[in-house]
């Protein structure tokens, strides 16, 4: 343990120190700011429910942080260092919970909900440790929270780099996958070196050498980390409802209901969803290429192609599902494409169309 004599810190490293660790927690807060202002400025919510969870992380790490600096330079009693340290602790632990909460929400990793429900306990009982043995709390901190948030983080990568849909067009996503697992590594080797046991055995200055490696290891992870795609990428079906092809005037040339699809519908209830996806297309007329917005408790995705704009309703943005659309226009067009420019109004030559969807999207 370290002797108290060291806190508060003073000394030659005491300024150095001081500047660093309030560069981290203000980096900390402006990475979680620049996340919130993304999700803010976004179409749709589904998608970005790892930045939502991101948003947390950073801010507990942030808070946690200004509690050791108040309580590493400003307290002037082991007991009150403690109290400080401990109060962060709590804090942490239940933005750790919110983050958990935020990603299992979403996306089932284990079980539903399960480490959610760990991190409850955890807290619970971070919160009678306060009370009743404060002295260990630094220890069991690295058991209460940074274990089963490496345990989270590892069994996400598992299955992303297993199950993400193959038909989705995927980025250089090893290279995300082995940045993002060495984010974490230095992250966590940094926050090792700022452990009071290891800072007695090796001096502050391996502590100013943490503060820089988390630093790094945050960048790092919020350059790579949030730019994976969703695990819900591989469920792309159960998200899909409705697709539709049309034509630049509006003329529908194409629809497939994939909920209930041995369920016949009728002409008005067709015709109805086709005048709705018209009137939103006019909406949209003089963006390009592709859109994604939420009407009404679904999310439209559309592309324009050449001669054909796309729109799928779904439950959720997913790239896959961009993917899928840009992959069915572009074949479409490219056997239609001189039907299409002379097309006289006869709607029997695009049956094949189904036949296309069926190879693309089954």
């Amino acid at each position: 343990m370290i002797e108290q004599e060291l806190y508060p810190l003073t000394g030659g490293f005491r300024e150095p120190l001081l500047v660093v660790e309030w560069v981290m927690v203000f980096l900390f807060l402006e990475l979680a700011f620049l996340l919130y202002m993304r999700i803010r400025n976004t179409e749709t919510k589904f998608s970005n429910f790892i930045e939502q969870a991101s948003i947390f992380f950073l801010l507990s790490y942030s808070i946690m942080w200004i509690f050791y600096i108040f309580g590493d330079y400003y307290m002037d009693t082991q007991l009150s260092r403690l109290v400080a340290y401990n109060i962060g602790y709590i804090l942490r632990m239940i933005l750790g919970l919110i983050f958990m909460y935020q990603i299992e929400r979403y996306q089932v990793l284990f079980r539903k909900y399960l480490f959610s429900k760990l991190f409850l306990v955890f807290t619970g009982f971070s919160i009678v440790l306060f009370f009743t043995a404060i002295d260990v709390t630094q220890y069991a901190s690295l058991i209460l929270f940074w274990i089963p948030l490496f345990l989270m983080f590892i069994i996400y990568m598992i299955k992303l780099a297993k199950n993400v849909s193959k038909t989705q067009e995927l980025t250089n996503l090893n290279t995300k996958i082995y940045f993002s697992i060495l984010g974490v590594l230095i992250l966590c080797v940094g926050f090792g070196a700022t452990a009071d046991p290891v800072v007695d055995l090796f001096g502050l200055g391996l502590r100013v050498l943490g503060d820089i490696l988390q630093i790094c290891g945050i960048i790092i992870l919020a350059v790579f980390f949030t730019r994976l795609p969703s695990l819900s990428e591989k469920d792309w079906k159960d998200k899909i409802d409705r697709l539709f092809l049309m034509r630049a005037s509006g003329i529908c040339i194409y629809y497939k209901f994939f909920k209930d699809p041995t369920n016949k519908r009728d002409e008005q209830n067709i015709s109805s969803a086709i005048n709705t996806i018209k009137m939103i297309l006019r909406e949209i007329s003089h963006n390009d290429g592709e859109m994604v917005i939420e009407k009404e408790g679904k999310v439209l995705i559309t592309h324009q192609g050449k001669y054909i704009t796309g729109v799928i309703i779904a439950d959720q943005n997913l790239n896959s599902l961009n993917f899928l659309l840009k992959r069915l226009i572009k074949k479409v067009e490219f056997l239609y494409s001189n039907i299409i420019r002379d097309w006289d109004g006869e709607m029997e030559i695009f049956r094949p169309i189904e036949n296309i969807t069926q190879e693309i999207f089954f």
